[in-house]
């Protein structure tokens, strides 16, 4: 089985669907939320710690009518479906949402962001997501992204499960206030998540020293640095 880290690292980041669809909600304000999402990428930029990210990925139905209650965001193809440009490094790898194992050798040694797309919320269900965390030696998987009580919690509890530790940056991922994204915490924290903020990672320097634009304009499309089928 080919090498995808030449080396232990101590940590990586995983960014969990920051997408426009995703990030940008009338309901409620993720101001706070973005600007330290972006701190902990200008962190690992700086600091050189290798990323993964997901991104959902739905399919469209074919007649393209929804049914009642299916979710319409992050359909494939859609500006809303891209991430926010600021979560992109300038080295990334881009895998779509296929049934495969295979990955490059030494993949996170060439690349310091790869990102899966996947179908559902979590991100085990993709083969590829799930070979590429198991076998990732790291201290701690530093956690931020959209989505406490679904798509977040997916991942935590996944990362658990395989016996990895959690770093949960709780003032960098998003949920509607509810009931439920409460309880989703809770079950992170009960299951080993440990909880952290971006200033115990980043430090107060890496706080200061970035601005968030006031506003963050969607794109109709993203190049990638480079993708594989």
């Amino acid at each position: 089985m080919a090498r995808l880290m030449r080396r232990k690292i101590r940590r990586v980041l995983l960014d969990i669907d920051t997408q426009y669809d995703l990030v940008y909600h009338p309901s409620h304000d993720v101001s706070a939320i973005l600007a330290n999402s972006r701190r902990l990428i200008a962190w690992s930029r700086a600091r050189k710690i290798p990323v993964i990210s997901t991104a959902l990925s739905r399919q469209r139905p074919e007649n393209n009518v929804f049914p009642p209650g299916a979710p319409t965001e992050c359909i494939d193809g859609t500006p809303g479906q891209q991430k926010i440009r600021f979560t992109l490094l300038p080295c990334y790898k881009v895998f779509p949402a296929v049934n495969r194992l295979d990955l490059p050798a030494d993949l996170l040694s060439e690349f310091q962001q790869v990102i899966f797309e996947k179908r559902s919320e979590d991100p085990f269900n993709e083969p590829r997501i799930d070979r590429l965390i198991t076998e990732l030696r790291t201290d701690a998987f530093v956690v931020f992204g959209m989505g406490i009580e679904t798509s977040v919690k997916a991942t935590v509890l996944g990362l658990l499960s395989r016996k990895k530790k959690v770093l949960l940056v709780r003032d960098a991922v998003n949920g509607c206030p509810t009931r439920q994204a409460d309880l989703a915490l809770r079950q992170m924290e009960a299951k080993g998540a440990k909880l952290v903020n971006t200033v115990g990672i980043t430090g107060k320097r890496g706080r200061a020293a970035l601005k968030l634009p006031p506003k963050i304009n969607i794109i109709s499309t993203v190049t990638p640095k480079t993708s594989t089928g």
